[in-house]
């Protein structure tokens, strides 16, 4: 007889860094302990947990995804448990067993969809596709892909704009729900068009601002504040820098991939960037008093700062520059205005404003189209240009 077990298994991060399976781990109550798998007999906490359902099939073990949430996944193990009992129990008194549905949970299927997006080393996808597969299944309360209609994407965009996000931030949303139902291979001719959206100018922040932000600054985050703003780098870039990307000689800081972090710079594409004579004597600095650690903007313990922005917001409040008036604001004091990406959008900004030409920009920004660099040469009214047209007689 075919074996029928189910098991829920752990997938984690282990310490020599390699990917390994353990059963999860319960609590007195059987209840999954989040996070936790039984190691070697024990119950330990381990890194990057994500669940999977272990079947047979001819005695191969066979892992199906069942996402990060514990309970979630638990669930999915028992009716999975509970089909193999019927099944066992009809192939025992004799009876034909016709087929198992091949239809997919909405469940399983975000949990593939999430793990296809971490097989292929796109981080940034991961954790997109992982937060609006949440959101989504929480709305639609479906339990089966093909269930999904129209309607329910029509009542997912609703549902954000009652949160609060702006019309952009749908239609981000939107296209990262597509992305999920193209990979599950479900005809998407249902799905409505994405929202339109006004097409914001690119922000920057002021000289004020900047030295205001440096003068409350604790030396890390003066080189957090020095590398995003003088390089340009997005925030998993800064995350991931290692003194071996800094090239002493030439003053050139190159963008790369670190597999051991399982970091893909965006459009796989390597670019040099230059970096200023005062940046490079504060790396100069900086690189004495760290040691062997590599990680330019790293943890004591070595390892990536993955709170980053988190620390930017705090030290925005302590600096005064907070609005006081977004809801972020009002409810932990971490002001909506401030973001790491903006230091990156003032740095393209700042080269265009002081006549670098379009392609360099580009080459520095890391852009895969001329395009997406030309839209910073709007904000570029610089205080000559507007005394210019100010002397204009109309």
């Amino acid at each position: 007889m075919a074996d029928r077990s189910v098991s829920l298994m752990v997938r984690y991060k282990a310490a020599d860094g390699k990917w390994r399976r353990a059963p999860a781990a319960r609590g007195g109550n059987g209840r999954v302990k989040p996070g936790y798998a039984v190691v070697a007999g024990k119950q330990v906490k381990v890194e990057g947990a994500t669940y999977e359902l272990r079947s047979y099939e001819d005695r191969q073990a066979v892992y199906t995804p069942a996402g990060s949430n514990a309970s979630s996944a638990d669930a999915q193990c028992r009716r999975m448990q509970r089909q193999n009992t019927v099944i066992a129990a009809a192939e025992k008194a004799g009876v034909q067993v016709i087929g198992q549905s091949d239809r997919k949970t909405l469940q399983e299927s975000a949990a593939g969809y999430i793990e296809d997006c971490a097989m292929r080393g796109a981080k940034e996808a991961q954790q997109q596709a992982r937060l609006v597969c949440e959101e989504f299944c929480s709305m639609a309360r479906k339990a089966y892909l093909d269930e999904i209609t129209r309607d329910d994407v029509l009542r997912f965009h609703a549902a954000l704009r009652k949160r609060g996000m702006s019309d952009r931030t749908v239609a981000n949303k939107h296209e990262r729900l597509k992305s999920w139902f193209i990979w599950a291979k479900i005809d998407i001719s249902f799905m409505p068009p994405t929202p339109k959206y006004e097409e914001a100018l690119p922000t920057v922040y002021s000289k004020e601002e900047v030295h205001r932000l440096l003068d409350a600054a604790d030396d890390y985050m003066e080189a957090v504040i020095s590398i995003a703003l003088k390089c340009g780098l997005r925030d998993q870039e800064l995350m991931f820098l290692e003194w071996t990307d800094i090239d002493w000689t030439h003053s050139v800081l190159r963008v790369r991939g670190k597999a051991q972090y399982n970091f893909v710079v965006k459009d796989k594409e390597q670019r040099d960037v230059p970096v200023p004579p005062d940046l490079l004597r504060l790396l100069k600095g900086r690189r004495k008093t760290l040691g062997e650690r590599n990680l330019i903007l790293g943890l004591p313990n070595g390892k990536p700062n993955t709170h980053l922005l988190r620390d930017l917001k705090r030290l925005v409040y302590k600096a005064g520059l907070h609005c006081g008036l977004c809801q972020s604001c009002k409810e932990r004091n971490e002001c909506e205005q401030w973001e790491l990406h903006k230091f990156r959008r003032t740095y393209i900004t700042t080269l265009l404003r002081n006549r670098i030409d379009l392609r360099t920009v580009q080459a520095f920004a890391g852009h895969a189209d001329l395009g997406s660099t030309m839209r910073y040469l709007t904000p570029a009214s610089t205080s000559e240009v507007r005394d210019k047209i100010a002397a204009i007689e109309w």
